[in-house]
């Protein structure tokens, strides 16, 4: 069968590439249906980047904050709890209203009448008004004042809700080309909780109070607008912006790329599809702190501190109202949250949500990066790339915000960095393996043809069969296996080094091609010159090896080096009267030990130009005979036990004229 060249491994590479583009690109795609999914756990992982961006927000100078009437600690310890008389909320509201404020929003909701002192039962149950609940009334009245009012989502609405008074918002939804209704996700209400009639007919607009926490319970999203009987309300953030510029319409339009836009006169609201504000929590505690209303009531507040300024009434007391918990690790009463969002939009200093098309661009560019980059480079380097990649990614988003106040998570971009660069770094690894395999097959498969090819260059000159070749390779083989057992050997002979010396048996005389062909082909003994002249061949055949080792400078290599002692040192003695260094016991390499064993034992039973062979069990005897004088003793022990496989090797690979001595 016709091995594979290298062109016909390219397609084979190619392939791999193939792939993991095609692995890469697909998972690209898989990202994208997640951005457009969002699936919960990365909204929740995009929500805690956010809480990183905004935690070190500082209001820029000239920001307008809104102002806190706070029913506080010390308001009730002097005034008493809450609820207080509606005379003494009047009284506190006027008291505010002579400070000329721009608007005020009462984060308060005044649902019942107030209950009767002693003797005023009577006014109650005939539907007239306390003297308190009266004065409340004119106070609204006397003033900008906002009221809120809740919404409710049972499944069925409250049979009240008619008769409450509300101030929908007189609004123009528009929708640009390829865009959905910005209203149809809106969040639908069903039910009210308002202030009595009595108190809402007092004022010109009101907005609801409802907020939104996400799933991990930390509020980060205030909705702007809710949507009940068919009528679109403001929250009471925006109502009390609304009442501070004077504005009673608005209009709210989206566009293809999935972004919404609440226009109130000259401001821009960016929404998310279900109507919330992204807080920006920028300045969230204000220029100054909250003011008391004790101090209020007490006339303790300089004239016009509240002149010209948005502020909202609301209750920071420790157990009254609800506290939420924001990305400021912190507590915030429900009255700041109001004042956080009326912050924003008096300001234009909103948070965007990044739109769909903004995420899917991101994670396109990010997955055909990393693609291209696990194709076209090494790991190492293709993962600094990557890094660098990344924390651009991630400095980009934090740049955007700060400046434009676009909120691009990176997250998922990111996790696509690492799941391609993961998964794509396997998939090339894999066949980089496989290469490098076939690669090493081939070198394998070189060098065993190169030192087949010297052994052969050899044998051209040499009388000796090319079987001498492979049954020197099997008796190596063989022999080393069962060495190996010994405890003495066991850790000289691994499976790697057996296979080795097997493969090195053929270049043991390589250093015949120096010697000239009248000693090769010689038919009788050898003179004594003669004799020193064929032992030269040890010293050629290890220096033509390390005249090749320098020339391609393998130094230290553990094949060349075994190559280089069984070349010189296989005629070496165990009792030292070997050539050509005399060397004695384990003063000789182990491989050129094993070497003679293999090399006496073919040279006796194998047909030679000057003798015939001799019978298997005759070169068993020489053999033992020779045991710690001509062989290591462990050698010779290690081959009687083999020395039956050994006769069938002679016999596998024999010349024809060589069959019948070595079968008796």
């Amino acid at each position: 069968m016709q091995r594979p060249t290298l062109n016909s491994r390219r397609p084979f590479i190619s392939g791999g590439r193939l792939l993991i583009i095609a692995c890469g690109l697909a998972m690209t795609l898989f990202f994208c249906a997640l951005s457009l999914n969002r699936p919960a756990f990365l909204a929740h992982f995009d929500d805690r980047f956010f809480d990183g961006l905004i935690t070190d927000g500082v209001p820029p100078k000239g920001y307008s904050s809104p102002v806190i009437v706070a029913l506080d600690d010390d308001s009730l310890a002097r005034f008493g709890r809450w609820p207080w008389p509606r005379a003494l909320v009047a009284r506190l509201l006027t008291r505010i209203a002579e400070q000329k404020p721009a608007s005020v929003g009462i984060d308060v909701i005044f649902a019942e009448q107030e209950l009767p002192a002693s003797g005023e039962h009577q006014s109650v149950t005939t539907g007239k008004l306390s003297p308190g609940d009266l004065a409340l009334a004119e106070a609204l009245n006397s003033g900008p004042f906002v009221l809120g009012f809740e919404f409710t989502f049972p499944p069925q609405a409250s049979p009240t809700v008619d008769q409450r008074l509300l101030h929908p918002l007189n609004i123009v939804s528009l929708r640009k080309t390829g865009a959905s209704d910005p209203r149809q996700r809106l969040w639908q209400a069903t039910g009210v909780i308002g202030s009595l009639p009595e108190f809402t007919r007092r004022v010109a607009i009101s907005g609801f109070v409802n907020a939104a926490m996400g799933q991990d319970g930390i509020l980060r999203r205030m909705p702007v607008l809710i949507e009940h009987n068919g009528k679109v309300y403001p929250s009471l953030a925006l109502a009390t912006v609304l009442r501070t510029v004077g504005a009673r319409e608005a209009l709210l339009e989206s566009d293809w790329s999935g972004e919404s836009t609440l226009s109130v006169g000259n401001r821009h609201i960016p929404l998310d599809d279900r109507g919330r504000l992204l807080l920006r929590f920028r300045g969230w505690q204000g220029e100054t702190k909250p003011i008391s209303a004790a101090a209020l009531l007490q006339g303790r507040v300089p004239q016009d501190t509240l002149k010209g300024k948005v502020v909202f009434v609301g209750a920071t007391a420790t157990g009254m109202g609800e506290a939420v918990v924001t990305p400021m690790n912190s507590l915030l009463a429900g009255v700041k949250i109001h004042a956080i969002a009326a912050e924003d939009i008096l300001n234009s200093d909103f948070a965007r949500p990044g739109p769909w098309i903004y995420r899917l661009l991101a994670i396109l560019v990010l997955g055909i990066l990393s693609t291209l980059i696990c194709v076209g480079m090494p790991v190492i380097p293709g993962a600094g790339v990557l890094g660098i990649a990344a924390a651009g990614a991630w400095q980009g988003s934090v740049w955007l915000f700060r400046n434009d106040g676009l909120f691009l998570s990176p997250v998922l971009p990111l996790l696509l960095l690492l799941v391609n660069f993961s998964l794509l770094s396997l998939i090339h690894s894999i066949f980089v393996e496989k290469r490098a395999h076939r690669q090493t097959q081939d070198l394998a498969m070189t060098r065993d043809f190169i030192m087949t090819s010297l052994a052969s260059l050899a044998e051209i000159r040499d009388t000796e069969t090319g079987a001498h070749i492979l049954r020197t390779q099997r008796y190596l083989l063989i022999l080393c296996q069962e060495l190996s057992r010994n405890p003495r050997f066991h850790s000289l002979l691994s499976n790697e080094k057996i296979e080795l010396i097997s493969k090195l048996a053929p270049l043991h005389d390589i250093g015949k091609v120096g010697l000239p062909d009248h000693l090769l082909r010689k038919t009788t003994g050898f003179t004594a010159e003669e004799y020193e002249e064929v032992k030269k061949h040890a010293l050629y055949g290890r220096d033509a090896i390390a005249k090749a080792e320098l020339r391609v400078g393998a130094y230290d290599d553990e094949l060349l080096q075994y190559a280089k002692d069984i070349a010189y040192s296989h005629h070496e003695r165990w009792d030292g009267k070997g050539y050509p260094e005399g060397l004695a016991g384990e003063q000789i390499p182990l491989v050129a030990r094993l070497m003679a064993l293999a090399d006496s034992y073919d040279a006796m039973v194998s047909k030679r130009i000057y003798k015939e062979p001799v019978p298997h069990e005759a070169a068993v005897c020489i053999i033992m005979e020779a045991r710690g004088v001509q062989f290591d003793p462990d050698i010779v022990e290690a081959f009687l036990n083999v020395e039956d496989q050994w006769r069938q090797i002679a016999q596998d690979l024999v010349d024809s004229d060589e069959v019948e001595i070595l079968a008796k």
